[in-house]
């Protein structure tokens, strides 16, 4: 017991090293640090492994030690160790933790390519819940992301280009080209295609759409971390930064139909995953870039009137359960992508109130 809590001990004081490490940037050493935490920590919890009246400590260690392998990337190990720790007696938080840390270790496990070869214009797209089965899933969970990840890549495409926001119109034909979406058949993993972007294949690093694809994961993690700054910095036009954020909202998961939506790509030779995992109700809504003044407004109703034919008159119209009228403004950016689409559907909008219209701010839709 002594020796464990020693070694435990210098784990702790390694996997705090590899953390002042990362801070600097140096991830290739914290990645060494890490790996060298996860030895001593797998040491210190199999020494008492055996002993099953060794609890909290026994699963404590083990939980300790699968956090770190699941940090080096070493899914299998962890679990291992998970497996281990929930064979014993561990207390019901502790029990609890463990069952949290597994759900991770699967959610990690939809991101492998399972023997598909991704060529750098192409990417992976997977997603879980409980409305996605092995090699299942409900069509308007899957079909929605894809129709809105088809977007972000146009508009993420136009943007790299120096193209202004194209409010309405059809994609300019040498950008459509050069980033068309192909899409793979369907695989179990629970489920998961993969995108193919362009016509043809292009040389590593020279094509437009190798360029695309880790901007758009560039900005999808940061959403996800809620690094709007950060975002906002990648995306400076107030119009393409509404847009991908509204997106990145509509494809993030719901928390419950969708649980978790993954990319895997093969960038730098290397093989990247994102997983996106915060839910929808905890992303903040887009910020408008304007000074808010009035009053904070939110209506649920039916959306019957979208209009963007006259410049500068992106109105909206709604009729909420009492039969009343609102009339909404709809910032640049949001319109022809976020908003259309939406028409007759009902709908739960927020914004800020000046005389009788509505400034949006955010926008979904209310299921039934």
């Amino acid at each position: 017991m002594i020796d464990s809590e020693r070694i435990h001990k210098e784990a702790m004081e390694l996997a705090e090293e590899a953390s002042l490490e990362r801070i600097k940037g140096n991830l290739t050493r914290a990645l060494e640090l890490i790996k060298q935490a996860l030895a001593k920590e797998k040491d210190a919890a199999e020494k008492i492994a055996s002993d099953i009246s060794m609890e909290p400590t026994r699963s404590v260690l083990h939980r300790s030690a699968a956090s770190l392998a699941l940090e080096c990337g070493d899914i299998r190990e962890a679990e291992k160790l998970i497996s281990i720790a929930l064979s014993g007696n561990p207390p019901d938080e502790i029990a609890g933790e463990l069952r949290d840390l597994l759900e991770q270790v699967n959610l990690q496990r939809h991101l492998e390519l399972r023997g598909i070869v991704l060529a750098p214009y192409e990417f992976q797209f997977s997603i879980t819940g409980d409305a996605v089965g092995y090699g299942i899933a409900r069509s308007e969970v899957f079909i929605g992301r894809i129709q809105d990840l088809e977007k972000l890549i146009y508009r993420t495409a136009e943007r790299q280009s120096g193209r202004p926001f194209r409010e309405k119109g059809r994609r300019e034909i040498r950008i459509a080209r050069d980033v068309e979406v192909f899409l793979s058949v369907p695989r179990a993993a629970s489920f998961a295609v993969s995108f193919m972007l362009g016509q043809e294949a292009t040389l590593p690093g020279l094509g437009h759409a190798e360029i695309v694809i880790k901007e758009l994961l560039d900005c999808l993690e940061l959403v996800n971390a809620s690094k709007v700054k950060e975002l906002r910095s990648l995306i400076p036009d107030p119009s393409y930064y509404r847009n991908f954020y509204a997106l990145a909202r509509r494809i993030a998961p719901d928390g419950q139909a969708v649980r978790s939506v993954g990319f895997t790509a093969i960038q730098d030779g290397k093989e990247r995953r994102l997983l996106l995992s915060v839910p929808q109700a905890k992303l903040q809504a887009i910020p408008l870039d304007l000074e808010e003044k009035g009053k904070k407004t939110e209506v649920e109703g039916t959306l019957k009137f979208a209009d963007a034919m006259k410049e500068e008159k992106n109105e909206i119209r709604l009729i909420d359960r009492q039969g009343n009228k609102h009339y909404l403004h709809v910032p640049p950016g949001m319109m022809d992508d976020i908003v259309r689409p939406l028409w007759d559907c009902k709908v739960f909008v927020s914004g800020i109130k000046r005389g009788k219209w509505i400034l949006l701010k955010d926008i979904r839709k209310v299921e039934d």
